[in-house]
C-alpha cells in the first residue's frame, strides 16, 4: 500500500523473542468487513486486505486456536458474529431498542437536510454495545485498522481486554495520495477514531519500518509498541509449476512466447502507464512478447485506453481480479514478473503481497527501487531493481531478462530460497503468536 522512502533497519519480525510454551487463545478478530473476507476465505475474488487477512485467521485456526469473528456484515452494516461460516446477528441491549433506532433515523435525516457527512456514530455505538456482550471471556482481539472505527477499541478498553492492532497504512493519508482526499467532518472523525484505536492497543502491527516511523512522528505511538511484520507468502501454494504454466500458456494463446506479468491493483502507485509504455519498446524487439495484466482498480480503465493508443491491444491482455486460488497459475506462467512503482511526490510505504508471491513462485524479478524494496530484492542476486518510473529503464529491464535465460533461472531460484527461508506464513504467524503472548504475559504483570 501506502510508503516512506527512507532507510530501514532489519523489520522487527526478525527479532521477536524466543517462543514460549505453545497455549491455545480464544482470540476475536474484527476485519474491515465480514462478508468479503468470507468470499476469499471460500477462494473467491477479494483484495489483498482480505486476502492477508484470511491467511491470517486460517493460519491460527491451524495452529490451534479458537477465533470468533464480529463486525458488519457489510460497511455500516447491523453487527453480527460468531464462526465466519456460522454468523449470527450480534445481541444488543440499548442500541437494539426501538428509541435507539428512531434517534439513529431522524439524526441522520436532519444531516441530510443540513448537508452533514454519514459520521458512522450509531454504528459504532452499536459495534460497542456489541462487543460489551461478546468479548468477556476472549484472551485477546486482533483487529485490522478500518476508517472511521473506533467501537471495538473502546469496547477492550472498557473491559481491559488486551487489543492488537494491524495497519496495513494510514488511509487518511493514502486518500490524500489518491486524489479522493477525506474532508470537513469526516476527516475530524477519521482522525479521531484511529488515534483512539492507537492509543488504545497493547501493540500495534504495521507492514514496514517506513510505515512505523510515520506512526511515531505522526500520530506519537511510541516505538516500543509498534511491530513491523512485512507481507509473506504461501510457499506450498506459490513456487515453480510446470503443469499449470503450460495450462495458462495454452489458455491465452501465448504458446512458448516470452511472458511479462503485472499483479495488482490499478493505483496510482502502480505505475502501469509506465509498464505499457515500455512494452511498447521492448515489441520492437521482441514482437512475440505478452504483457498479462492481473486486476482492477480506478485507473482501470485509462490503462486500457492506453493500451489502445500504443496499439498493444494484440499483446497485452487484461485478465480482470481474479480469485487468489488461481493467481499461482498465472505467475508460473510468467518469465518475467515486474513490481512498478512511479516517482512518488509524498512518501509512501509498501510491502507488496506480490512481491514476495513472485519471489516463492521463483520468477525473475523486475521492480522499482522505492520504499523498502531494496531490503528483499538485492540487484542481481534475487530480482533486478531499476530506478522508479523510468519508462527505457524498465524496457532494458525486460529486454535483458528475455533475452537471457539463465539470468532468469539465476534470480527466480534465489528469490524462491529467500522466500521460503525468510517470508512464508509459518514464519508470519510464528511471530505473530509471540506478540500475542508477550502482551497477554505484560497484561498479568
Amino acid at each position: 500500500m501506502t510508503i516512506v522512502e527512507v532507510k530501514t533497519r532489519r523489520s522487527e519480525a526478525d527479532s521477536i523473542s524466543e517462543p514460549v510454551a505453545h497455549q491455545p487463545l480464544q482470540i476475536t478478530i474484527c476485519p474491515p468487513e465480514l462478508y468479503l473476507l468470507r468470499r476469499v476465505m471460500r477462494g473467491e475474488v477479494a483484495d489483498a486486505t482480505f486476502i492477508i487477512q484470511a491467511y491470517i485467521a486460517e493460519g491460527l485456526q491451524r495452529r490451534g486456536h479458537s477465533l470468533n469473528f464480529v463486525g458488519s456484515y457489510y460497511s455500516e452494516g447491523p453487527v453480527y458474529s460468531g464462526e465466519l461460516e456460522r454468523l449470527e446477528p450480534a445481541r444488543l441491549t440499548w442500541t437494539g431498542s426501538k428509541l435507539f433506532e428512531f434517534v439513529r433515523k431522524v439524526t441522520w435525516q436532519i444531516q441530510r437536510l443540513f448537508g452533514i457527512p454519514y459520521l458512522n456514530m450509531f454504528a459504532n455505538l452499536r459495534l460497542l454495545d456489541a462487543c460489551l456482550q461478546l468479548l468477556p471471556g476472549t484472551n485477546l482481539v486482533y483487529e485490522r485498522s478500518t476508517t472511521y472505527r473506533f467501537g471495538l477499541g473502546m469496547a477492550c478498553k472498557r473491559l481491559g481486554l488486551p487489543y492488537v492492532l494491524y495497519v496495513e497504512a494510514d488511509d487518511i493519508l493514502e486518500h490524500d495520495i489518491m486524489k479522493k482526499p477525506i474532508t470537513g467532518l469526516l476527516r475530524l472523525q477519521a482522525t479521531l477514531a484511529f488515534r483512539y484505536n492507537l492509543n488504545a492497543a497493547d501493540r500495534v502491527i504495521c507492514v514496514s519500518e517506513p510505515l512505523k516511523a510515520h506512526l511515531v512522528k505522526k500520530w506519537q505511538v511510541p516505538a516500543e509498541k509498534i511491530v513491523v511484520f512485512p507481507n509473506v507468502a504461501d510457499v506450498e501454494r506459490f513456487k515453480p509449476d510446470q503443469e499449470a504454466r503450460e495450462a495458462v500458456r495454452i489458455s491465452m494463446g501465448v504458446g512458448n512466447a516470452p511472458l511479462v506479468l503485472f499483479v495488482g491493483n490499478f493505483y496510482e502507485w502502480h505505475d502501469v502507464a509506465a509498464l505499457l509504455r515500455a512494452f511498447a519498446l521492448v515489441l520492437k524487439k521482441h514482437s512475440d512478447a505478452r504483457l498479462v495484466l492481473v486486476g482492477d482498480g480506478a485507473k482501470r480503465e485509462a490503462m486500457a485506453h492506453l493500451t489502445r493508443e500504443l496499439g498493444l491491444e494484440r499483446s497485452v491482455i487484461f485478465t480482470g481480479m481474479v480469485a487468489h486460488t488461481e493467481v499461482p497459475h498465472f505467475m508460473a506462467a510468467a518469465d518475467i514478473a515486474v513490481v512498478p512503482y512511479p516517482v512518488l511526490e509524498q512518501d509512501v510505504w509498501l510491502s507488496p503481497l506480490k512481491l514476495f508471491e513472485y519471489m516463492a513462485t521463483g520468477n525473475a524479478i523486475l521492480a522499482s527501487n522505492v520504499g523498502q524494496l531494496s531490503e528483499w530484492i538485492t540487484d542481481e542476486q534475487n530480482g533486478l531493481l531499476i530506478p522508479p518510473g523510468d519508462v527505457s529503464a524498465l524496457a532494458a529491464g525486460i529486454e535483458r531478462l528475455i533475452g537471457d535465460p539463465a539470468l532468469r533461472t539465476r534470480l527466480g531460484q534465489h528469490a524462491r530460497a529467500e522466500a521460503v527461508q525468510k517470508h512464508s506464513w509459518d514464519r508470519y504467524l510464528s511471530n505473530l503468536e509471540q506478540v500475542y503472548y508477550s502482551v497477554l504475559k505484560k497484561r498479568t504483570h
